[in-house]
């Protein structure tokens, strides 16, 4: 900053400068100039990841390692022996690209896993049942195409084998597993959003003003306000094992945990490693299981005989529909599985269970929803302001240095 001497008249008018400028910074808004502030928050962005770049380029093992996969590739490609290493990146970049377009929408994402993973468990169950054992070809369904040898039993292993619950699970676990890590690495975009911004907070008040829970602002921003709060304390108690917890299982508002990671400046390994161990390691497994018990043609007749004969009290009205009145709870739940069963066979009208799901969508989504758009707004008009304050320091030290 300028160390030069001031003159009384020369400070007023650097002052008055100064309170002129804040003022203006003061009213970027999405709601009130929503152009302006779009165009700073561009700025801070663009400045962000030139920074990444920048120091990601300066480490030396980060180049290294990039040279050394290149070269590894290119001899690949030479010797004519590139075509496991082309296959195997196809194979991760879909599944893993898959995840991250369920999670990356802050709630509203792709239904990547009703629509693609779970069809594909379907039918590496239904093969299995078919073939009686586990060796046949999997890995070539993906992009939407299947290989000519995908789910086709082998003739030369005509022994049929017990496959337990353990045996299917192995089969499929590689591709959950990479599906789950897509899911964890689609949840980073709101964590360094709120980092970056937890940064500039620490240089600018109006950023903590945004989270205050005080009598003059609304319920719905008081209600925010202690919400995140809440989620803060957790977070700074617990660390990483509370984004292992709240990760763990499908958990709709986990956006605001990740949220709150960022605003808590959780290092980024921390985070990113509680996210891998919550979501790839426990929880899609745990709805791997779930889905392979209900695939399973004898557990999946268990599991339905079971409810009919414990659910026979009558289905309520409004469940049943236009089904006779002796239709019972059970018989209700059962052929809604079975439904669902159906639509995983191919994936195809799984659309329409999506579209039809988001027809009623329940109050806490749309309670969610809303809390972390106006969270992702205050974000977003916090790195403008830094944006522009950086740019008004520039104008405050041309102006002191004129004469």
């Amino acid at each position: 900053s300028y160390q030069g001497p001031f003159t009384p008249r020369k400070y007023q008018r650097i002052r008055k400068m100064s309170v002129d400028l804040e003022m203006e910074r003061a009213k970027l808004s999405i709601l009130r100039r929503p152009f302006i502030t779009l165009y700073y928050f561009n700025l801070m962005v663009w400045k962000l990841v030139l920074s990444g770049i920048r120091s990601t380029y300066h480490r030396k093992a980060v180049r290294r390692s990039a040279g050394l996969i290149l070269s590894l590739y290119f001899s690949l490609k030479v010797a004519d022996r590139a075509d496991k290493v082309e296959s195997g990146f196809c194979f991760v970049s879909w599944w893993v690209g898959l995840g991250i377009l369920s999670s990356i929408g802050l709630g509203t994402g792709m239904h990547s896993g009703l629509l693609f993973l779970w069809p594909h468990v379907f039918r590496v169950v239904a093969s299995v049942e078919k073939c009686g054992n586990t060796h046949f070809e999997t890995h070539s369904d993906m992009w939407g195409f299947r290989g000519e040898d995908a789910f086709v039993c082998k003739t030369d292993v005509k022994l049929k084998e017990e496959v337990n619950l353990f045996s299917l699970w192995k089969k499929v676990s590689l591709e959950c597993f990479l599906w789950g890590l897509g899911t964890a690495i689609g949840e980073i975009p709101p964590y360094a959003l709120c980092y970056s911004a937890s940064l500039v907070g620490k240089k600018n008040k109006d950023f903590e003003e945004a989270f205050e829970t005080g009598a003059q602002k609304s319920t719905i921003s008081r209600y925010m306000g202690s919400w995140l709060e809440w989620m803060l304390k957790l977070v700074k108690r617990h660390g990483l094992v509370a984004v292992i917890m709240l990760s763990a299982w499908p958990n709709a508002a986990f956006d605001m945990c990740g949220m709150a990671c960022g605003h808590f400046l959780m290092p980024f390994w921390t985070f990113f490693l509680g996210l891998v161990l919550g979501k790839a390691c426990i929880k899609v497994h745990m709805q791997c299981f779930v889905f392979l018990v209900l695939f399973r043609e004898s557990s999946r007749d268990m599991i339905l005989s079971f409810l009919k004969n414990s659910l026979t009290m009558p289905a309520p009205p409004l469940l049943a529909g236009n089904s006779d009145g002796d239709t019972t709870l059970g018989d209700l739940i059962s052929n809604q599985l079975v439904k669902q069963i159906e639509t995983m066979r191919g994936g195809k009208d799984a659309k329409n269970i999506v579209k039809s799901s988001h027809s009623f969508p329940s109050i806490i989504s749309l309670a969610t929803l809303l809390l972390v758009a106006m969270f992702i707004i205050s974000c977003i008009e916090q790195l403008a302001k830094r944006a522009k304050e950086e740019e008004d320091l520039i104008l405050l030290e041309t102006a002191a240095k004129e004469d």
